[in-house]
This record gives structure tokens, sequence and C-alpha cells, in this order.
């Protein structure tokens, strides 16, 4: 059992502690979420949990043994509790597959037989067989998440971390991805800390405890949070229709059983309207739920003349292979376009090749009808922050306007403007930005995009590991980069979170558009996912599912 006694850690001492008097058990076999706002104070106490730091005051102690007894403690804690970070980056060191994750188990001082099958075992476990000899770098953001996973795995421990280690996946893998975690626990013994935001891992757990300016809020059952404490539920995890539909069938009778999921209350409710227990009408408001996060009417600009175009775009890292095949793609100023794909399928890629970072091999990309030129298109890489890199804030803002020739008074006005934009408060400019909260240096790395005035703007992942608040601005922060003239993409794995909030989804596939239309069209086309090798999000799915039962009671 991992025990937390009464922890505490400052990092300033001119500010509140991020985590203060924190009381916690951790069993072998449970899953537990750990939720909260960013900056509650989640990643401190994961950070505990595995020895990567220490308390301030009290203690924390695995299977008795307290990291704060001596170096042999901490090697003995570490090697019992496995961290997966959200960023894989941190943590990969090795530019081969299998040496990635045999490099633990070699530390670890086993024969290469015994290396060799826990490599394999744990490659499996993520669905990477076959990956053995791939470099690493070639590896999407998703791919490379999934093997800082097996790499922690290959070790074996008696308690898993995870630090957000879901948010680069795409939605095809995150089904896998859970029943991995449940796995673990139930037929392996693992104990599992998951620090999350998504609503259905905390669904899927034994235990939430949300965290709250270092303090815990609230410790019980999913169920009894979604149910017993709505508010709260709302106010820190996120928004998802497939839950909203959750909390209606609970309310028709659905008791949790055999788990509180989406997925087995529509099941409930297929069931029950068979045999009669519920009505049509109850299935119908269900539906209306699931459509809670389904599009609504948006003004489109696809029709207008394109602010961002690529034609007939192929590009590839080496001539061997190419990861972009004839994309033929526009954007339309004051439209917002979502990009969605499986991880490796070159999303990333053609935000590059878009922005002109890269030169495509064949066809051409256009900004207002030119190539594009440095400060014509903006682009926040799926990490922003990796992006700072000047003493102040207000240098970081400063720096793309001033660059592009800005005089300063036009300087000024655009940091005022793209800071305002993101809600970065003023007091922080003259801080220094490696200082600041994961939330405010990516306020800040986004500000510094946006104060290019750009005629295009690109955001790569720009959710992941935000909040619920930090992700509604998000939202808005695209639309208004849209109402103001601009050309926008959004890449992202979520389709659900996004496809209420934009115009048009192009689903990518294997470097190719496999499907384009609006999220209306996407949400009526049963054969657009597979077209693309995707799964639909669990809200369309489920659905499908009411609508042929419904059809199904009719016939």
């Amino acid at each position: 059992m991992i025990e937390v006694r009464g922890a505490c850690v400052s990092y300033r001492a001119d500010e509140p502690p991020a985590v203060a008097d924190v009381t916690l058990d951790f069993e072998p076999g449970r899953v537990v979420s750990l939720v909260g706002a960013n900056g509650s104070g989640k990643s401190t106490l994961a950070s505990l949990l595995c020895a990567m730091r220490l308390c301030d005051g009290g203690a924390v102690r695995v299977d008795g043994i307290d990291p704060a007894d001596g170096a042999s403690a901490r090697r003995e804690v570490r090697r019992r509790v496995g961290l997966v970070r959200q960023h894989p980056t941190e943590q990969l060191v090795s530019t081969v597959v299998f040496d990635e994750v045999a490099f633990g188990p070699r530390n670890l001082g086993l024969g290469p037989d015994e290396v060799r099958r826990r490599v394999t075992s744990a490659l499996a476990c993520v669905c990477l067989d076959g990956y053995d000899m791939r470099d690493t770098s070639s590896l999407s953001g998703g791919q490379q998440q999934l093997l800082a996973i097996a790499g922690v795995l290959a070790m074996e421990p008696s308690y898993l971390v995870l630090d957000e280690a879901s948010s680069m996946l795409d939605s095809s893998a995150r089904p896998a991805y859970r029943a991995l975690v449940g796995r673990l626990a139930s037929e392996m013994g693992v104990g599992v800390v998951q620090v999350t935001h998504d609503p259905l891992e905390v669904l899927a757990s034994d235990r939430v405890v949300i965290m709250d300016r270092g303090g815990v809020a609230f410790d019980g059952t999913p169920l009894d949070l979604l149910m017993g404490q709505p508010a709260l539920w709302d106010a820190t995890v996120l928004p998802s229709a497939s839950v909203e539909a959750l909390r209606r069938v609970c309310a028709l009778g659905f008791d949790g059983r055999p788990s509180a999921t989406p997925e087995a209350a529509a099941a409930w409710l297929v069931r029950g309207l068979a045999a009669g227990r519920v009505s049509a009408d109850d299935v119908r408001g269900t539906l209306d739920a699931l459509a809670g996060a389904l599009p609504r009417a948006l003004s489109s600009g696809s029709g207008a003349a394109a602010g961002l175009s690529l034609s007939h775009v192929t590009y590839g890292y080496d001539k061997a292979s190419y990861v972009l095949r004839d994309i033929e793609l526009a954007v339309a100023p004051g439209e917002v376009l979502l990009v969605a794909g499986r991880s490796g399928s070159g999303k990333s890629t053609l935000a590059s090749v878009a922005a002109g970072l890269f030169e495509p091999d064949a066809g051409a990309v256009s900004v207002r009808g030119r190539a594009p030129r440095p400060g014509d298109a903006g682009i926040a890489f799926q990490r922003p922050e990796d992006q700072l890199f000047c003493e102040s804030v207000r240098d970081e803002l400063a720096f793309a306007p001033r660059n592009m020739g800005a005089d300063e008074p036009e300087v000024a006005r655009r940091i005022e403007h793209a800071a305002k934009m993101v809600g970065l408060d003023e007091a922080l400019f003259d801080r220094y930005p490696f200082d600041l909260s994961g939330g405010q240096a990516r306020r800040v790395a986004i500000a510094s995009v946006l104060a290019l005035d750009a005629a295009a703007y690109l955001f790569d992942e720009p959710t992941a590991g935000l909040d619920a608040a930090g992700r509604s601005q998000m939202h808005a922060l695209a639309r208004a980069c849209a109402d103001d003239g601009r050309a926008v993409i959004v890449i992202s794995h979520d389709l659900e979170e996004w496809m209420a909030e934009v115009d048009r989804v192009a689903l990518l596939s294997d470097g190719r558009i496999a499907w384009m239309g609006t999220p209306g069209e996407l949400s009526r086309d049963r054969d657009a996912f597979g077209a693309a090798s995707m799964e639909p999000p669990l809200n369309i799915a489920l659905a499908r599912l009411l609508e042929d039962a419904l059809q199904g009671g009719a016939r």
C-alpha cells in the first residue's frame, strides 16, 4: 500500500503550498483517478508517490518504505512505483524501440532472455508488436506515449502512476488504453493512480480523488461523484455528451452494474426497451443527451476564397516513403477546420507543411493566394511551451512582431491583444517564462503565436492536458481567430470535444484525406470513420446503437 500522511510541498515561499496536509491510501489492484483543475496539486502529489520528489512536511511510504530514509530507500520505491509522464519525450532515452523498453530491465541486471521476454510482453500490451527495430524519433506522439508506457511496464512495477498518460492517444487507441489499465489492476494486482481530466477514464476507475488548491475536495466512487455531487463533477471533469446520457439513464433506474460507464448504461437501455421496462421516449431522450456534443449550425466560409490552401501536396521525411500523399485542402478566412486521424496518420506533418516550415516534395501551399512567407501562418505545436526561449513574458510576446519589423506602438498593441485573447494577466509580463505554471506557460506560448497577427493559425492538439476551463477557453480562442477573419486549422484526436466547435472536419488516414465534410454530415455518415480506419467517438457510437434499437423495436 502507498500511504500518504500529512504530505506538504511548497515551491515558492510567497505562494500557497502545491500540496497541503494530504492524507490518502492507495491500494494494490485498484484504479484511482486523481482529478482537479490545472495547478490543483495533482502532478505534485503524483511525484511524491513515486519518490520523484520528497515531502517538505509529512511522509509518503510505499509498502512501508519511506524514500526520505536515504538513497537506497528511494531506489527501492522507484523500482516499485512506475511513472509515465504526460509528455513521452521527457522519458525516452534510446533511439531504437527495443532498447528503449529494455533500458529498465537491463538496469535491473536481468539476463538477455528475461529482458527480451519483458520487452516482447510490454510491446504487445500497448499494441506496438513488430515495432522493435523502429527509430523512436520516427514514431508519432501517440506511439511515443504508448512506448513510454511499455518502458515502465517492462519494469513490472507494483504500482503505476500515469500523469495524463493518454493525452496524446487518438480516440481509437483510448478504449484499449482504458482496458489495459483495468487489466493491470484486476488481473495483475497493480495499483494504478491516474492523473486525468478524461470523464471515461474517471468512470472506469474504482475511486476518484479530487484535488483543489493542494488539498482533497472529494474521495469516493465515480458514481457517487457523478450523481451525488453533479456540480463538483461538472466543475472538475471535462464535459461529455456520453456522460450526460449516463446521468439520464441512471435517473431511469440504471444502478451502475456491472460498471458505471456509458456503454453499460446504453446496453441496459437496449435490454429495457426490448423487455418493455423503458419506453421509446426514454431512449429518444437519451439520444438527445448524446447529441449534446454533436454539431450545431455554425457559420462557414468554406465557399469563399481560401485563406490557406494545399494543392496536391506530397511530403516525406525521406524519399523512401511519404507521410503526406496528394493532399487537397482549402480553409477559408473565418472558418475552423478540424483535422483528425489515428496516431501516425500525418496530422502534425500536415500542420508543419501548411505553416511553411517544410517545403512539399510536390504540390503547393498558399496563404491568401501566395506561397507562405514567415509570419503568414502561425503554428502552436503539440507542446507550445517548448517554443519559449526569452528572458521575460513581455519579450516572448514581442519577439515575433519585432522580428517582422513592427514599430514599438504596434508591438505594444499586438502584445495587449494576444494576452487578452488567451486570458494572460499583465502582472505576469515581467516574469521569467520558465518560472510559470504549466497552464500559464501554455497561455504565453499561444499568445506569442497570436502576436504574429497572421492570416492563418494552426493549433496542434491545443487542449491536451488542459482542464475543463482551459479547454473551453481554447475553443473560444479558435472561434475568435476565425471571427477575426483568419483561416484556422485545429488538429486533435478528441472528436467528441471539438465537433461542436468547428465548421468542417477532415479525417486523415495514411497521409491521405479519407473523408471531409461538415460535422453534421460526419455524425450521419456511417462509413466515414471506417474509411479513415478510425472508431467513431463514443457518443456517436452509442447514438447509433440506440437508433438501431429503436428501429428494431419499430419493426
